[in-house]
């Protein structure tokens, strides 16, 4: 295990005791620009996870979604989601994560996602695998769309919204059964673990997804544009899938 790799999981678990503490009380919502909202138990995980990296790599630079980009320009960059799901965690709904990835020289090379609530753990590094707990897993072997469970990210604003509408009218008759879990970190875990069959990104923000999105490559997955295109960091609508239901999906979405 990399030094990189034990401090993100070091990190994260410390922060989502934190978040267990908040997890189920009465927290103040504050709404931002975005729409979407952000509370006390965020702003401490994120401190938490901040604090941790800074202390073991003080010359890295974080982007954080909401002390946005911390440190100066560096090759070596952490993509932190403190809490994923936060309209889940006010609820009482125990669907969140904490999200942490290093990209260098912008590519990922390492992602934590952890739901505390759970102890659910989910690590990989680049060309080295992914694992549940320690366990390595793979991505379903579902090899019909009709068989697959798929989940939507929803998005925030209208034209995300309206998009994801139009793709669930297309993708919802063909499918087995549908899901909109509002995580998108952990919908990408269980995608790379076999849980999920695929996922439709679009609305969101990097640091929702980016870690992710190397769990289910090292898991076997496949990532590509919503017209079947490769992707890059400035890509906002994706389709990630257990690979063999890839192509069907695409040609049902650009129908």
């Amino acid at each position: 295990m990399s030094k990189e790799l034990d401090v993100a999981i070091r990190a994260a678990k410390i922060a989502g005791e934190r978040l267990e503490e908040h997890f189920e009380t009465i927290l103040e919502l504050h709404e931002k620009e975005d729409k979407s909202f952000v509370t006390k138990a965020d702003l401490e995980a994120e401190k938490i996870i901040v604090e941790q990296i800074q202390k073991n790599f003080p010359g890295h630079q974080i982007l954080s979604e909401e002390a946005g980009t911390i440190g100066e320009a560096d090759e070596h960059v952490w993509m932190i989601d403190p809490l994923d799901g936060t309209n889940n965690f006010t609820r009482g709904i125990p669907i969140f994560a904490t999200s942490i990835a290093l990209t260098h020289k912008k590519e990922t090379t390492m992602a934590v996602v952890y739901n505390s609530i759970t102890n659910t753990l989910f690590t990989a590094e680049k060309g080295a695998g992914a694992f549940w707990n320690g366990e390595k897993i793979e991505v379903s072997d579902i090899g019909k769309v009709s068989d697959c469970t798929l989940s939507f990210s929803r998005g925030r604003d209208s034209k995300s919204r309206a998009l994801m509408l139009d793709l669930f009218d297309k993708v919802y008759p063909k499918i087995k059964s549908p899901r909109v879990l509002s995580s998108a970190s952990l919908e990408l875990a269980y995608v790379a673990s076999g849980r999920l069959d695929a996922f439709i990104i679009q609305g969101i923000n990097i640091w929702d997804f980016l870690g992710g999105l190397l769990l289910v490559e090292e898991a076997g997955g496949k990532t590509t544009t919503l017209d079947g295109g490769g992707w890059n960091l400035k890509s906002s609508q994706l389709l990630v899938t257990n690979g063999t239901i890839h192509e069907e999906l695409l040609e049902i979405l650009n129908r």
